[in-house]
């Protein structure tokens, strides 16, 4: 059997998975271009920190300050928060600031709220036993201090305005919607109210039924984004001190980092990240594999980033094998057979694409976030299974199968390319 590793969801216990193929089937791995690339070390944090872009040093920042808050991504994202915020800590400790005077909040925006398990994941055991950690609430307890120029109320969450140090850590990836994630999108979607992030996702870009997304906005369009530019907007409003983020590689460790005054330090990661998850676009396949692992619980981001290059009539295999299903999204997830979230935008029937397996040992019937509609779908536990069924279709030999490693953020370099 020819063998394919795979990365394993960003959470599991272990790093990989291994796909197997029949010897005589031809097997063509896509990885993204920054797949292969090195972890940092704490040095490398320590470095960033002390030399951002557009801000003062975090230390000197802190200088003086009474209240920190230091907001992480939350479970849907693969930032392995946990040695930046230690970096983080000590050069607040370093600056005056009491450990007391310090506590966390898991930018969850409209997604469901996290527990005990996720913070440890995220954080590790030592930083949830000695400061609070707290998630946002997107529906109670958020705070109007006025309004973008696209219309976007600002209101922000109540604690994180509380404090008068405004410290964020997340990750820069591609995004549907962004052109990339990270920068200003830990405050809005991250710990806005459900009012602004509607507004913003649905009024501003035009996602939601029966409207059209704006031009400016989709996969890797970062210039003249018209929600990344309410989020900036959004961020500087809510007083944002210092915002983090990295780079990851296939197997989800931080490669890069990337750290200072929002727009700065974003634009400086999304110059890097067009190359860093641009890949080759495979072509003349039977069947292609489209592996999630950094956003596992929106699988449903695979198909999006990849759809437009499927081949008419060939197979799709989502591999999708988290445990804790799809998402919660309260803006747009599913919340009955026919209801949804307040922008919730009901999957179309699925064009070009001949068959969708869904390879998963957590199947669901329909999940929280749909990945396609529940008849498009057909959920396999068995990984044997799947063979069996592309073999049933395409037969058993010469079957030509692509698999893109990290669909979920990785793009075709046309789609990433400035």
């Amino acid at each position: 059997m020819t063998r394919i590793v795979v990365p394993e969801i960003a959470w599991a216990d272990r790093r990989e998975r291994i796909l197997e193929f029949p010897d005589d089937w031809d097997v063509r791995l896509y990885p993204m271009r920054g797949f292969g690339a090195r972890g940092m070390g704490g040095e490398e944090l320590l470095k960033a920190l002390r030399n951002p872009v557009g801000s003062k040093p975090l230390r000197r920042l802190a200088e003086g300050r009474r209240e920190a808050v230091v907001v992480f991504d939350d479970h849907t994202r693969p930032t392995r928060v946990e040695p930046i915020a230690r970096a983080v800590l000590g050069e607040l400790k370093a600056a005056g600031i009491r450990d007391d005077h310090v506590r966390f909040i898991a930018a969850t925006g409209s997604h469901g709220a996290m527990n005990r398990i996720d913070f440890v994941k995220k954080l590790g055991e030592e930083i949830v036993e000695s400061y609070p950690v707290y998630n946002h609430n997107p529906f109670h307890g958020c705070e109007r201090i006025g309004e973008t120029g696209r219309g976007t109320p600002v209101e922000v969450n109540g604690e994180f305005l509380s404090c008068d140090l405004r410290i964020a850590i997340g990750c820069i990836v591609p995004h549907p919607m962004f052109g990339f994630g990270g920068g200003a999108k830990i405050v809005l979607p991250g710990v806005a109210s459900i009012d602004a992030i509607n507004h913003n996702h649905a009024v501003v870009g035009g996602y939601v039924e029966g409207a059209k997304p704006h031009k400016s906005t989709g996969w890797g369009k970062a210039r003249g984004n018209v929600l990344m530019e309410d989020a900036v907007e959004f961020a500087k409003a809510s007083g944002l001190d210092f915002k983090i983020d990295v780079l990851i590689n296939g197997f989800n460790e931080a490669s890069a980092i990337y750290c200072g005054e929002v727009v700065e330090e974003h634009r400086a990661g999304v110059e890097k990240a067009r190359e860093v998850y641009s890949s080759e676009k495979p072509s003349g396949y039977d069947v292609i594999v489209l592996n999630v692992s950094s956003k596992s619980n929106e699988a449903l981001l695979a198909l999006s980033a990849w759809h437009p290059f499927i081949e008419e009539d060939s197979i799709v295999v989502l591999v999708a094998n988290d445990p804790r299903g799809q998402v919660t999204h309260y803006s747009y997830g599913k919340f009955g057979k026919m209801r949804g979230g307040a922008i919730f935008n009901p999957p179309r029937r699925l064009q070009r694409i001949g068959k969708l397996i869904v390879y998963s040992e957590y199947p669901e019937a329909d999940p929280q976030l749909p990945i396609a509609r529940p008849e498009d779908m057909e959920w396999l536990r068995d990984w044997r299974e799947v063979l069996e069924e592309i073999a049933s279709i395409k037969g058993r030999r010469g079957v030509r199968v692509a698999v893109i490693p990290n669909a979920d953020i990785q793009c075709a370099e046309e789609v990433l390319s400035p």
